[in-house]
């Protein structure tokens, strides 16, 4: 694939009016399409049965956003040249897009007699099977097709495309290194890498990746995304690191002003200043222009949550929910919100939609397994729903340690050890990550329980050593853990600095809360000269 691709944010309505934005990767930039449309629409009117210069319409028309009058003319080049295998699989893409996945099938299922290379139709039969949402049967159709011709490169990537979908990061990640053994180069590969390295938890070659696809791709939109998503995690936003960032931002929404994307990094570049209400504005601003853009509502959902505003924040989640109820992070979201808000009798039937809509993800069963035992107290349903994210992905850390917290917060305790070594065992040797802190740390909570003092000291000193480690990638995460292995080892005085530390790097919430609280608690118990 060449590095010298043009991307640039296409925005659609669905036939349901929920407003859409999608990346669209060109061999060039676009330019003066008006133009090209009326000299391209005239010469078809004129000369209806040629299918060359129809095709260079449906293609501009892909282009431009008007993607219903692309799928037209893609039906007309069908209709007259109904061997072309290319033009079939790219309408498919366009319908899957636009939410037509019915429609999609067809035009595959079409495709697939055109086709005499068994690899290409293992191939198609992994879109059918994407459309129809079975993972693990476009899983299989791609790991054929990728098997039979391994230095395709679409092959590949389908598959680690498919594995993401399925929550596999390992899976992701070793199919997207595949790609990348081909073509170090390839910027596709390198993005969907390094959002597999960050899922995992694995910053520092996570950032490696990021700096290469920066120097390969500086203005690619998607590239952007990521880099000022690293820039507000680590907190540069202030002095001439937070002039840059400006810049960027200001940039990119030049570029894209319709992208919710960068209205949420314009709104986190204000919060992690320390300006939370102008942070929100920005997000509150974009929802009302573009009420139906559902990613909108999403960001302005989580800020508001993230700023402890729960009950607008659980009314917000709600409207990106109504507005798309097929993103599974929605649902996660609102698995958060509707608690804090108080609102469980919303909650106990979206909890049970996302397991019927997503049993391929791992932590969606985590997810519903906690918020059965914490906001429910189903404890048996609920341990019992958190195991299963063990059993779709048994060699993820993150999944055992999610289900160690669940059953931690079961109260058994002992069971809750088992599985969080058993998550600390999938870890290669000498990585640290925030996973691996948070696990540490709920690893030393159990064992304190269970009054193994030794056990659970060794734990969190190790907590605070790797959390120390992660201060550069995202400082008020990092402070917060050491804040809490501190007040494990029961290190008032560096626990209260470490806490300090959090909140002066605007820790959001619900962490900020608990650190407000627990700062509260270790003074109150420094004052009168005793610890509990």
């Amino acid at each position: 694939m060449s590095n010298n691709l043009a991307t640039f944010l296409v925005q659609f309505s669905q036939p349901s009016g929920v407003e859409m934005n999608v990346h669209l990767v060109l061999d060039q930039k676009p330019t003066r399409q008006d133009q090209k449309l009326k000299t391209l629409t005239k010469y078809v009117q004129k000369y209806p049965q040629g299918w060359k210069k129809r095709l260079e319409l449906a293609e501009l028309l892909y282009e431009m956003g008007s993607w219903q009058q692309a799928v037209e003319e893609y039906y007309q080049l069908i209709e007259r040249q109904p061997q072309l295998i290319d033009i079939r699989l790219q309408l498919g893409k366009i319908l899957e897009l636009m939410g037509r996945e019915t429609e999609a099938i067809e035009v595959y299922e079409n495709a697939l007699p055109l086709s005499h290379n068994e690899a290409t139709r293992q191939h198609i039969n992994g879109l059918i099977e994407v459309c129809r949402g079975d993972t693990q049967a476009a899983t299989n159709a791609f790991k054929i097709a990728a098997s039979l011709e391994p230095d395709k490169v679409v092959h590949w990537l389908a598959l680690g495309q498919v594995q993401m979908a399925k929550e596999n990061t390992i899976a992701a990640l070793q199919a997207f290194d595949a790609v990348l053994s081909l073509n170090q180069d390839d910027i596709v590969a390198l993005i969907h890498s390094y959002d597999t390295l960050i899922a995992v938890g694995d910053f520092q070659e996570a950032r490696q990746r990021l700096s290469r696809i920066i120097e390969l791709a500086p203005d690619d939109l998607r590239v952007i995304e990521r880099q000022l998503d690293e820039r507000c995690r680590m907190r540069l936003v202030l002095g001439e690191e937070g002039k840059q960032t400006k810049k960027i931002i200001s940039s990119a929404l030049q570029q894209a002003p319709n992208a919710a994307e960068f209205h949420k990094s314009l709104a986190y570049y204000h919060i992690f200043r320390g300006d939370w209400a102008q942070g929100v504005k920005v997000l509150a601003e974009f929802t009302e222009k573009h009420p139906n853009n559902f990613s909108g509502w999403y960001y302005y959902g989580r800020c508001l949550f993230d700023t402890a505003e729960n009950q607008a924040a659980a009314e917000a989640m709600l409207k990106a929910y109504r507005l798309y109820p097929n993103d599974c992070e929605i649902y996660r979201a609102l698995c958060e919100i509707l608690p804090a808000a108080g609102r469980l009798n919303e909650l106990h039937p979206l909890v049970e939609e996302m397991l019927e809509r997503f049993p391929e993800r791992w932590s969606v069963w985590a997810t519903a397994g906690r918020v059965l035992v914490e906001s429910f107290q189903d404890v048996e349903r609920g341990c019992s729903i958190s195991l299963q994210g063990t059993q779709l992905q048994p060699q993820l850390p993150d999944a055992w340690f999610y289900h160690g917290q669940v059953l931690a917060l079961a109260l058994k305790h002992s069971e809750a050890v088992e599985a969080l070594v058993q998550g600390w065992q999938f870890f290669p040797e000498k990585t640290v990550c925030l996973q691996s802190v948070r696990g540490l740390i709920w690893l030393g909570e159990s064992y304190r329980v269970l009054i193994n003092d030794t056990t659970s000291r060794r734990y969190w000193e190790e907590a605070y050593l790797q959390a120390q480690q992660l201060i550069d990638f995202d400082p008020a995460t990092a402070y917060y853990w050491q804040g809490r292995a501190l007040e494990g080892l029961g290190d008032d005085f560096e626990a209260i600095e470490a806490y300090r530390s959090a909140l002066s790097q605007q820790l959001l919430y619900p962490s900020h809360g608990e650190v407000k609280e627990a700062l509260k608690r270790l003074q109150a118990m420094l004052r009168n000269g005793y610890r509990a």
